[in-house]
């Protein structure tokens, strides 16, 4: 189901050998191991089956596979808890309906984990942040839009580069709201906003702009995904 290939079951033959339910919704979870072999969501199955949640497994040598069924509606919040108990770090794939779906979606899983932020545990789900899991997702072109977007600001001393791109991180965090941003860095608004016309000179974008907005935004979460 992982490969998309099956060769000596049907999807329905491989649901029921597996204990899942023929139809979704259906979520693919994928768990970092901290060393070859080790099962970083050791007891996570057993939890899932009492909470009503049939999964099938897989263990590779530096991650743990699981294709969980989610029957009601509360099903991928009671999962989600269950997995954030697990203290491991885990990227969770959208929802599907069809068992085909498993392959790309365990894409969306890995891509989710390979985004969560720090060293820690925790939960990322695609569905968080979609804008971060495509930029992720196509390394090449988000470092090519960040050489024709960011490269001015990338290019100035260390001190100033760090002021604007920590500026424009809280921005971007607070809905564009210089006076809540200006909170977070025990600024003045004023200082927000200069900042961010600096930005703008140096960039040739108007954050006033929706979509050079959004492209300054993909940009710098593809920085900060670099330098993590």
């Amino acid at each position: 189901l992982f490969t998309g290939v099956i060769t000596d079951h049907t999807l329905w033959e491989a649901a029921r050998e597996l204990g899942l339910p023929e139809q979704g919704p259906y979520a693919v979870a994928v768990a970092e191991a901290g060393a070859p072999g080790e099962e970083p969501l050791a007891g996570v199955e057993a939890a899932l089956r009492r909470a009503d949640l049939p999964s099938a497994w897989r263990l590779l040598p530096d991650q743990q596979l699981a294709l969980i069924a989610l029957p009601t509606a509360a099903a991928e919040g009671a999962c989600l808890r269950v997995l954030r108990r697990s203290r491991a770090r885990v990227g969770f794939s959208p929802c599907f309906s069809s068992l085909q779906g498993a392959p790309q979606n365990l894409r969306f899983a890995r891509l989710a984990l390979s985004g969560l932020p720090g060293t820690g545990p925790g939960v990322a789900r695609f569905d968080d942040d979609p804008l971060a899991m495509v930029v992720a997702a196509a390394p090449a072109e988000a470092a090519r839009l960040v050489e024709v977007t960011l490269r001015p600001v990338l290019d100035l001393p260390a001190a100033e580069r760090s002021r604007l791109l920590g500026t424009l991180e809280h921005w971007f965090a607070s809905g564009g709201s210089a006076n809540a941003t200006a909170r977070g860095l025990f600024v003045h608004p004023n200082t927000v906003r200069y900042r961010l016309r600096r930005v703008e000179e140096l960039t040739g974008r108007s954050l006033s702009d929706p979509r050079a907005t959004t492209d300054i935004g993909a940009a710098l979460l593809a920085v900060r995904a670099r330098a993590e």
